[in-house]
């Protein structure tokens, strides 16, 4: 079974799993959940009968519609949809009705139907990443449901043995738990696990988790200098995670 050695701290670690976020990682973030955000916060502009509310709530948020950036911190781009709920109800002055919560989260949904792939060969860089007989999985603050819809989409629901969202009970980036989740689910030892994300908080709930290695990825909301200070390794997108785990073989293959 090919699995990757990874040297860290002086000593070699072997990586069984891998944890992936979703949106920014697996999924173009700004294609796929910037429709969804924009008809929501016009929603919300249009009966407060407050126009220019739409671009505020976008930049509360943490993402500049003029700039097209992202904040480190944003809630958009790496909080929970209820995150991003509340957040606009804070700044809105009062909170929603029920019922334009679900119209809400109904907008956010529609992003596992609609969403966009970080890159078109995205299939077939999983299947490269697990002949490396890596056990693999999705750790998301989206809901669980859109996560699995998003698997079964690009038919890759079969190659993940553990997803989670936000709504699984596991606890929510930074926090250890959805680590601990994958672990416990797939008989790992937290350092026999690879974390790979694009925000800040997907790395931050590695180092909490004290897996064996975080990767972060410049393909999401975050630059490699909010990344690299919480990073083992920054590139520029999960296409070269193949050749990160072959040189890590390569590197530590003991001679015949």
């Amino acid at each position: 079974m090919g699995i990757a050695g990874v040297l860290r701290y002086g000593f070699e670690i072997m990586i069984r799993g891998i944890l992936f976020d979703k949106d920014g990682t697996l999924l173009d973030l700004e294609k796929t959940w910037i429709p969804p955000y924009r008809k929501a916060a016009e929603y919300i502009a249009d009966f407060a009968q407050r126009p220019e509310l739409a671009d505020r709530l976008m930049v509360v948020g943490g993402y500049d519609p003029d700039t097209q950036q992202w904040t480190t911190d944003s809630v958009l781009a790496s909080g929970s949809n209820d995150d991003v709920v509340r957040t606009w109800e804070s700044e809105l002055g009062f909170d929603l009705t029920p019922e334009k919560q679900e119209y809400i989260q109904n907008q956010f949904f529609l992003s596992s139907v609609q969403h966009i792939p970080i890159m078109d060969n995205l299939g077939s860089i999983i299947q490269e990443i697990k002949s490396f007989g890596v056990v693999i999985g999705v750790a998301t603050m989206d809901d669980e449901s859109s996560a699995r819809a998003m698997l079964r989409t690009f038919d890759l629901h079969h190659a993940f043995e553990f997803v989670c969202g936000a709504d699984s009970g596991y606890g929510v980036k930074p926090d250890p738990g959805m680590v601990q989740a994958f672990c416990g689910g797939c008989n790992l030892r937290q350092d026999e696990v690879m974390v790979v994300g694009d925000s800040p908080k997907d790395l931050h709930m590695a180092r909490n988790a004290r897996v064996g290695m975080a990767v972060g990825v410049l393909s999401g909301a975050h630059d490699k200098g909010q990344l690299e200070s919480d990073a083992d390794v920054v590139m520029q997108s999960i296409e070269e995670l193949p050749k990160l785990l072959e040189s890590q073989l390569l590197n530590n293959r003991v001679p015949a």
